[in-house]
This record gives structure tokens, C-alpha cells and sequence, in this order.
């Protein structure tokens, strides 16, 4: 009885040290700082990996249905090994429990080991923006990445069009505004992030922003759907409601408060006032 007890502790054991790898897992290569995302498993067996740039794509391939072993295989035809040095058929091993993802020579000389990317703390991001240019030299685009302390690459990246393009690229000091990251908008107490993208000046100005939740559990930004279409968005913690403003006639302007309901801002009051002819 105390034999079987140790086999299945051992068992136990063994599981938590060698887990399978999962969708949405990242790898950091030390020594050359790429980062390897995970972007499908598929049928419990193919691995499907690929950079930042989804230039290098790697596969691996689970060996007789055991936890954590793998062997590193070409992806398409004429691939060559997307790790320099390393060999296909290269028996790989993964440890939740250690965080690695290790390569091993056919003689079991360890070669390679990949760090995991561990997911990181609201606190740790730093932004950086950048402009993108349409074929007429006009900045029609933003692209804002985050970073953490830990990453070479960016963990976080998103790209939206501005609502009118620009004449002249923003200075450094300018695109920093571009970004507010200590707004908390669903008043949870972790702060969210509104990437402003551009003014409409027809009528009345109104601002434009793009709006990314903090998700604390997976520990990465969603994007709120129709959050850029919110004219003028005001946050109110006090009474947890966003309000939006816009010229609705020549003499109206109105006013839409919304609130978070399931998960999704929804209209709960809108007057509309009115002034004179102008």
C-alpha cells in the first residue's frame, strides 16, 4: 500500500514539473531576446509557435501522448531549424513547474533553454508610440506597444486609424499624451488604458479615444468594443458612469451617460439642451 502510495505521489509529482504546453504560452530565447508565442495547439499533439513578427515559425510535436516531451520539427518544406544550431528531430522538454522550455542535443547534451514569459503586473507597462504614414505623406495611423522590464519584445500592440489625418509627425512630447494609462474606466481600481485617436472638428469638436481593459486575471488589455465611437468621454468615478457629449442639431447639444452593465457599457440616461442660434 505505502509503494502504490509513492508511485501515485511520484505521478503527481511528475505531472506538475512537466505540464503541456498551451495556446497563448510565450517563450523568451535569452540568447538572442526573440519571443516565441504559442498560436494554436492543435489536436493535442501540433505545436505552432511563432516570433513577434511572425517571421520564424516553429513546431513542436508531442512524443507518444507523454506531458512536456517534444520533438522539434519543420514547420513547411525547405524550413530550415528556426533556432541557429539547432537540428529537427531534437528531443524538447517543457517544465511549468520550472519555467523552461528546453532543447536537447540526440545525445542529451542540454543546447538551448527558453525562458517562460511570465505574464506581468499591471504596474509594470510602459507604453511607446509611434505614427504610421499613408502613400500622400499624411500621419493617418497610430500604433502604441507596451513593454515591461522583462520584455524585449511587446507584450502589448495595438494599431487604429486617426479620425483625421495629420499634417505634421507629433514630437515625442505630444505622443506621450497619446496615451493615458492611469484612467481607471470600468471601476475596478486597476487603471485601464484610452489611446486618443483623433478629433472630429465638423460643428463641434469632439475627441475620439480607444478604450483597453485591464484584465487581472489573464493579465492583458481587451479592447472595449465601440469605445472609439464615444464622442468627448468623460469618466465619473463618483457615480461610476461615462458620460459623452455631441452637437445633435445646430442649437442641441447632447449628453449620454453610461454605465457598465454584464460587462458592456450600456446608455442609461441622455438629455439634450438646447441654445442659441448661432
Amino acid at each position: 500500500m505505502r509503494s502504490l502510495l509513492t508511485i501515485l505521489t511520484l505521478c503527481c509529482c511528475l505531472q506538475l514539473y512537466a505540464q503541456d504546453i498551451k495556446e497563448g504560452d510565450r517563450f523568451l530565447d535569452n540568447e538572442t531576446g526573440v519571443t516565441f508565442t504559442v498560436r494554436e495547439v492543435r489536436m493535442d499533439k501540433y505545436v505552432y509557435m511563432t516570433d513577434d513578427s511572425e517571421d520564424n515559425l516553429m513546431t513542436l510535436v508531442k512524443v507518444n501522448g507523454q506531458e512536456g516531451e517534444y520533438t522539434l520539427e519543420p514547420s513547411r518544406q525547405a524550413d530550415d531549424p528556426p533556432i541557429a544550431g539547432a537540428e529537427f528531430g531534437w528531443p524538447v522538454k517543457y517544465s511549468a513547474d520550472k519555467g523552461t522550455l528546453e532543447f536537447y542535443t540526440p545525445h542529451g547534451k542540454q543546447h538551448y533553454i527558453f525562458e517562460t514569459v511570465k505574464a506581468a503586473a499591471r504596474e509594470d507597462y510602459r507604453f511607446n508610440v509611434s505614427f504610421g504614414t499613408d502613400s500622400e505623406g499624411y500621419i493617418g495611423r497610430i500604433i502604441v506597444k507596451g513593454y515591461t522590464s522583462q520584455s524585449v519584445s511587446p507584450i502589448f500592440e495595438c494599431e487604429h486609424e486617426l479620425v483625421e489625418r495629420l499634417a505634421e509627425m507629433p514630437s515625442p512630447d505630444e505622443a506621450a499624451n497619446y496615451v493615458d494609462d492611469v484612467t481607471d474606466i470600468n471601476f475596478d481600481g486597476i487603471p485601464d488604458l484610452q489611446i486618443y485617436i483623433g478629433l472630429n472638428a465638423v460643428g463641434r469638436v469632439s475627441e475620439f479615444f480607444a478604450g483597453y481593459l485591464w484584465d487581472d486575471k489573464d493579465k492583458c488589455f481587451a479592447m472595449v468594443p465601440g469605445y472609439d465611437e464615444i464622442s468627448n468621454p468623460v469618466v465619473h468615478p463618483d457615480t461610476k458612469t461615462i458620460t459623452s457629449t455631441a452637437r445633435t442639431d445646430i442649437v442641441e447639444i447632447t449628453t449620454w451617460t453610461l454605465a457598465w452593465e454584464g460587462g458592456h457599457l450600456e446608455i442609461i440616461d441622455e438629455t439634450t439642451d438646447t441654445f442659441g442660434d448661432e
